[in-house]
């Protein structure tokens, strides 16, 4: 045991250099367990809430499709062995591995609460009991660890009543000695604090399992010491949301972040009466509205840096959120997400093994109070520690115009080099598109070489690259203002500090005008003679006019017109894509492009997007005068 241990400590130690980390912080921050539910079940969902729990089920048609889907998939998990130990994904972890069990052992354990059919317990326990045979966790990639303590934690609790003694200590060890141990020792010697979407899984994963373990002296010592290095580890990370709840990793890292951090605060809820104030953080009870605007009128997710464009699975937290904040626009959304996803469950088959909590969305959706049609949300929207704005012409009309607006900063967790993007909607298709992330297993994606990938790069945006050059890597895009006025809505935003000592100035705003139409223009004052090269990605198919003032968009049956209104002179025309070969390609995207040359006058660039036929009178004003 003790050469285990130190193989655990050695290889967390040799991990510590590549996890983003904030300043060295102090000791864990003294948390009393006294007030420790004694009994099991005691994580998130007691029994008393059962009853009510089960009265939904029968009485709400959404709930029982949910649980009838659930049951259905535990009948299945009958058949199925347990997983193995197996290091695979992109980056080589046992992370895959991971979620699998995370999916079984929540929906197995849930099911067994549900039914009370022992054939559910008994399978969700030889599933913990193979994870607990498992010679490690994977401390190298802590995720996995953290990930694996919250779900064999959830299932020790869940099924306490039902193991035996010989079980709860296997599983019991297993969740200490590779869980809760490798990375307290990686802490204790280090004393740092994640600052991205890291943080609130691993912290949140751990202590899940502390509290689910601690029934004596010995585990209540142990969690309490795991509670108090979560604290302010979750504290920091939850800095991110404010103050009004917009989060820079972008919708898939909020969606990841999230679901962990409200497990961490529904079991400290349930297990203490107490969340130690992590619920009362600013911008945290605002934060589902960030998830509602990133979402287009498609549900497709704003999928800026490294985020793909699908939900290809759910958001149960939202449902917590609902009834935690008494927000029923949140549980709204996400049954509506929730339907839509089940109608395109065919094309998603490949990702299945990650939508893991569907369980909790379940229980979660049952406990709230039944989601009832709300007001909406505003039309325009903006979260100012981004600096992204979204903007849209109505709520629940999937032909709606749409746009996301990207400012802030290009050097956060997964951004990429794109300040000044946007993503654009209208009648049922998405014209403007974000490619989205590489693999991550490429050679120095996270490292050195992440900039030298077509996808993360600035040409490979919706936005303006300067001498074919990508923005600095600490550039900041502030935005300066979004609003809504009659049928017309605008925001603008300052890029001066994007292409320092390549441009003097740049201002863009995009604008939908009466509800119908959208302008794109910028102002730009170089610093150099470099050309400037105006981008748009599209899946459309495109036709570039004989003159070269307009494009003709066409998609689905829908079209779309591009027209350069200004300045004279200047042509669209076709970028093929350079890629290396260990790249992903990209099949069906044309890079739509204007280049201006270079100089050291100011330029005015301004695009209108319309149906055919729709563009009329473009009202030529200043940038600082859309205010």
């Amino acid at each position: 045991m003790r050469r285990l241990n130190l193989l655990l400590l050695c290889a967390a130690l040799l991990f510590v250099s590549f996890l983003p980390l904030a300043a060295q912080e102090g000791p864990p921050v003294p948390t009393s367990l006294k007030t420790l539910r004694a009994a099991h079940p005691r994580l998130m969902i007691l029994d008393s809430d059962l009853p009510t729990i089960k009265a939904r089920i029968a009485s709400d048609s959404f709930a029982k499709s949910r649980y009838d889907a659930m049951l259905a998939e535990s009948e299945s998990l009958l058949s199925e062995k347990p997983e193995v130990y197996v290091i695979n994904g992109p980056r080589g972890t046992l992370l895959w591995t991971v979620r699998i069990v995370e999916k079984r052992v929540l929906t197995l354990a849930g099911m067994y609460r549900l039914t009370g059919d022992r054939r559910f317990a008994d399978r969700a326990t030889a599933e913990m009991l193979a994870a607990a045979g498992f010679p490690d966790w994977d401390i190298r990639h802590p995720l996995s660890t953290g990930e694996m303590t919250a779900a064999l934690g959830i299932g020790y609790d869940w099924l306490y009543p039902v193991l035996t003694p010989e079980q709860r200590d296997t599983i019991k060890f297993a969740i200490v000695e590779k869980g809760i141990s490798p990375w307290m020792n990686v802490l204790s010697h280090n004393r740092f604090h994640m600052t991205n979407n890291w943080a609130q899984v691993i912290y949140g994963g751990e202590t899940v399992g502390a509290l689910a373990i601690a029934d004596d002296d010995t585990t209540k010592a142990i969690a309490q010491k795991m509670i108090g290095y979560a604290r302010p580890g979750i504290a920091a990370a939850m800095k991110l949301f404010a103050p009004d709840g917009g989060f820079e990793e972008g919708p898939v890292y909020w969606n990841y972040a999230t679901i962990y951090n409200v497990l961490y605060i529904a079991s400290l809820e349930s297990a203490l009466d107490t969340d130690c104030g992590a619920s009362t953080m600013p911008g945290f009870e605002q934060t589902p509205q960030y998830e509602l605007q990133a979402n287009d009128p498609l549900y497709l997710y704003t999928n800026f840096g490294d985020a793909h464009v699908d939900a290809y699975s759910a958001s149960p937290q939202m449902l917590w959120f609902a009834r935690r904040f008494h927000q029923p626009l949140d549980a709204v959304h996400e049954r509506n997400l929730e339907i839509h996803l089940q109608k395109r469950i065919d094309t998603m088959e490949p990702y299945r093994g990650l939508s893991r909590f569907e369980m909790m969305g379940l229980l979660w959706y049952a406990l709230a109070p039944e989601p009832v049609n709300a007001k909406p949300l505003p039309l325009v929207e903006s979260f100012s520690r981004i600096d992204q704005t979204y903007m849209r012409t109505a709520w629940g009309d999937p032909d709606a115009w749409y746009i996301g607006f990207k400012g802030g900063k290009n050097g956060v967790s997964h951004s990429h080099l794109d300040s000044g993007s946007f993503v654009m909607d209208a009648l049922g298709q998405r014209w403007a598109i974000d490619l989205g992330p590489d693999t991550y297993g490429l050679p120095g994606y996270f490292a050195k070489k992440r900039w030298n990938y077509y996808r993360t790069q600035t040409r490979s945006h919706n936005t303006i690259a300067v001498g074919d050059k990508n923005q600095d890597t600490d550039g900041t895009a502030k935005l300066l203002f979004a609003e809504s006025r009659g049928n017309n809505e605008f925001a603008v935003l300052d890029l001066d500090n994007v292409y320092k000592g390549k441009l003097k100035s740049w201002k863009r705003g995009v604008a939908i005008l009466d509800g119908r139409r959208v302008l794109v223009q910028d102002e730009i004052t170089p610093a150099t003679a470099d050309n400037l090269i105006w981008h748009f990605q599209t899946r459309a198919m495109v036709a570039v006019a004989s003159d070269g003032r307009s494009a003709t968009l066409t998609q689905d049956g829908k079209t779309l017109r591009a027209a350069i209104v200004s300045p004279a002179g200047i042509r669209f025309s076709i970028l093929a894509e350079h890629i290396t070969p260990a790249e992903t390609p990209n099949p069906g995207v044309t890079d739509l492009v204007i280049d201006i040359p270079g100089g050291d006058a100011p330029q005015k660039i301004t695009v209108i997007f319309s149906r055919t036929g729709e563009a009329g009178t473009v009202p030529m004003r200043d940038l600082k005068d859309w205010k």
